[in-house]
């Protein structure tokens, strides 16, 4: 737990100075806004023109302040409207008139017009800012409103905003201030006099309307007759292209028939003798077309099959030589086996065909068909054995007609009697 002491400690004193160092950035460190300017009151300063003031402002930003002997203000920089109105304002002439408008303002922030707005609006709020400087709006508005006619003020806006806006500025940068502009809304007089004004000037529109219809009408009436004179002058010729192109057109017209008409016997007989010669072209294709075709149909055929028979004739003749001459040599070479054989040549042939031998045999047995057999036994079993004997029994009556017809014994060639058996010369293969 000792130990631990020194931990506890050095936790603690961290966040003793994480709290000073807070109340110092709380209280002696200050951040100003973009649109706000910080005032340091309390000590001299001496500013780059050689005065000395007892303050100084820092624009957006942030500054130290001295603890004790510094206390620091905010002014407001952002738009500040202002409603100005004016009632019974005489204007050049002697006539009474009602206007209202509107400005923007704001404290400025050029230096030397900031001092001023300091000195002025320090400690102020913004609507006790608004009253002076739409108090010094109106002094001047009425100024200005002195120097022009209802009618130049109505006419003219723009200009009567920019003579006001002129003529204030001097007494706003003395304020502190900055105009950003000023624009009138709208205009009136008790004695309706602006009103007789548009009415008088509404009459004589409608006189110059009046004037300038009845003129009109009169120059519409003499470009009518003008406009009437030239479309009978008009009309005249035109009757007369008219009827001229009406004549050099029958005359195209019955040149072109005529044309037109040799162009047809023209073509008439031209497409008779083109018809003519076609017609000579399609018969002398035809008859060549139905000659090929009787080449291909029974000439071609009859040629084809003559060679075809030529080229089998050729291939069978080949193959019965070949055929002769092979059977020619498989005999030779027979009968030299059986001469080397000698009487047993006869048995080493049916050894090599006792397999086909005792195929046809087993086929000739397997061809015999019985029907429903009933046997009738005494007890022993003696019918169904003497039954089943009848198979191989039939094999032997095959094979003794065999020997009875052919000569050949293959039962006496299969027996296993040594003294029966045939012998082969040495080197004789089976």
């Amino acid at each position: 737990m000792a130990n631990m002491q020194p931990f506890f400690w050095g936790i603690g004193a961290g966040f003793g100075v994480y709290i000073f160092l807070k109340i110092i950035i709380n209280y002696f460190f200050y951040i100003g806004k973009p649109n706000e300017v910080l005032i340091f009151s309390g000590r001299s300063h001496r500013y780059p023109d050689g005065s000395v003031r007892g303050y100084r402002y820092v624009i957006g930003g942030w500054a130290f302040r001295f603890p004790i002997i510094e206390r620091v203000d905010r002014m407001d920089l952002s738009e500040l409207p202002v409603n100005v109105s004016v009632t019974n304002a005489y204007s050049k002439g002697g006539i009474a008139v009602n206007v209202t408008a509107i400005a923007n303002i704001k404290i400025s922030s050029e230096p030397i017009v900031l001092d001023a707005a300091i000195e002025h609006f320090l400690g102020q709020n913004r609507e006790q800012i608004a009253h002076v400087a739409r108090e010094t709006l109106e002094g001047h508005l009425r100024g200005v409103l002195a120097t022009m006619t209802p009618e130049q003020i109505n006419e003219d806006r723009l200009s009567f905003s920019e003579r006001v806006e002129a003529d204030v500025i001097p007494d706003f940068n003395k304020l502190g201030l900055h105009l950003d502009n000023f624009k009138m809304q709208s205009i009136s007089d008790k004695e309706e006099y602006l009103l007789a004004v548009g009415r008088k000037k509404i009459e004589e529109i409608k006189k110059l309307a009046a004037v300038a219809e009845s003129d009109a009408n009169k120059v519409a009436k003499n470009i009518e007759e003008e406009a009437k004179g030239v479309a009978k002058a008009t009309n005249e010729e035109v009757d007369m292209v008219v009827k001229t192109a009406a004549n050099e057109l029958a005359t195209f017209v019955a040149n072109m028939l005529a044309q037109v008409t040799s162009e047809e016997e023209r073509t008439i007989v031209a497409a008779a003798q083109s018809r003519a010669e076609a017609e000579q072209k399609l018969q002398q294709i035809r008859a060549e077309l139905e000659s090929k075709r009787r080449d291909v149909e029974e000439v071609l055929p009859a040629e084809t099959r003559k060679r075809m028979n030529e080229i089998l004739a050729v291939g069978e003749a080949a193959y019965m030589q070949k055929r002769g001459e092979a059977t020619a040599q498989v005999l030779a070479l027979t009968h030299e086996v059986w001469k080397e054989a000698g009487p047993i040549a006869k048995d080493v042939y049916i050894l090599q065909q006792i397999e086909l031998i005792i195929e046809k045999v087993v086929d000739a047995v397997k061809n015999v068909e019985m029907g429903e057999i009933n046997l009738l036994d005494a007890g022993d079993a003696s019918t169904l054995r003497h039954h089943v004997q009848s198979y191989p029994a039939m094999v032997g009556a095959v094979l003794q007609e065999l020997k009875s017809i052919t000569g050949i014994d293959v039962a006496a060639v299969l027996s296993p009697d040594a003294k029966s058996a045939p012998r082969l010369p040495a080197g004789t293969r089976i």
